[in-house]
């Protein structure tokens, strides 16, 4: 009998000693022993296709997201145009149906006027946040749209006019018929040239058959739409920004928590550094690979540049002017 109680005393004091180490253990991992936290997602849908250039800084901004949250935040692909309509994308955003959206300012002017003032911007995103430019965007866009402004896309990138015909300077232009789009129609009118409208998978057409002389394009990429077989000539210098954002539905901002806030805000301001970069060092490889093909370089130099330059501006901001005047005002005002 002894014999047993002392068995069982001695399974008592070792039940104690295995809920004690227990616990012991649990008081130094409390969480991740229990569970491991379920990282928040944000689905992103983008104005451009998938493997398109422009969603370049998204994939950036994607990795430094998961990185800096240490696994808490990631942002997934949600498609492209395929899954919402680029030009619809900004009602999108609007209503809460996606959580991020890798669009355009220029695809948002009909909701926000001023943002047709965007691509007149002459200075980096670092320089528009200390000038009170970011600001500006994030008080229109969280009271028209819904949605945080978040950041840039394509900082650096830049357009540029493209022809078939010999341009000496800007008298060149008049009569020519130029494709466009609504980001530089006004520019193209003040040339004297005529703007024609076409979808980007009709323009290698229209040039082979001299429909148009000339387009309108980002400072690369002709190549992708084999655009390069077709074009002679590359005009200096380049004008405007592409203006690629990313904006998140204000209500899917407000759920983050602050630190996770945080993570974002800081990505996108280091990815919108290491973009400008991006951007400059790809312009610079595309128009070596496009020379390489016999386009020539035109460059429009000293007054005759600088006048082109002051046309492609002024033509913009009449336009910006005409939609919305007095944020128009304010816009150029801290553009300076």
């Amino acid at each position: 009998m002894f014999g047993e109680m002392s068995v069982k005393k001695s399974f008592g004091k070792n039940w104690v000693f295995f809920l004690v180490s227990i616990f012991f253990l649990f008081s130094l991992f409390p969480y991740p022993v229990l569970a491991q936290e379920k990282a928040v997602t944000l689905k992103a849908v983008s104005a451009f296709p998938q493997n398109n250039r422009m969603n370049n800084a998204l994939w950036m901004l994607q990795k430094k997201v998961k990185e800096g949250s240490k696994g808490r935040l990631e942002i997934t692909w949600g498609g492209g145009p395929e899954a919402i309509p680029t030009f619809q994308l900004v009602e999108a955003i609007r209503n809460g149906v996606v959580d991020l959206a890798w669009t355009a300012h220029t695809f948002n002017v009909a909701q926000l006027a001023v943002a047709e003032g965007a691509k007149l911007s002459k200075v980096t995103p670092w320089d528009e946040r200390k000038k009170g430019v970011f600001d500006f965007y994030q008080k229109a866009y969280q009271g028209k749209l819904n949605a945080y402004f978040l950041g840039k896309g394509t900082p650096g990138l830049t357009y540029n006019l493209y022809t078939t015909v010999p341009v000496k300077s800007m008298s060149d232009f008049k009569g020519m018929t130029i494709r466009v789009t609504p980001a530089y129609k006004a520019f193209a009118e003040a040339l004297g040239a005529a703007p024609v409208t076409t979808d980007p998978g009709e323009v290698f057409n229209a040039l082979q058959r001299k429909m148009v002389q000339g387009y309108g394009w980002p400072s690369l990429g002709i190549s992708d739409f084999g655009w390069d077989e077709v074009t002679k000539f590359v005009i200096e210098p380049a004008f405007y920004q592409v203006d690629v954002i990313a904006l998140i539905h204000i209500n899917a901002w407000n759920k983050l928590p602050k630190d996770l806030q945080d993570v974002l805000n800081l990505s996108i301001q280091e990815v919108e550094r290491e973009a400008y970069d991006h951007f400059r060092k790809l312009i610079s490889e595309d128009r070596d690979k496009i020379k390489q093909k016999g386009i020539q370089e035109v460059k429009l130099s000293g007054e005759e540049g600088e006048k082109y330059l002051q046309t492609a501006y002024e033509a913009s901001w009449k336009e910006v002017l005409k939609k919305d005047a007095q944020l128009g005002a304010q816009l150029r005002d801290l553009l300076k």
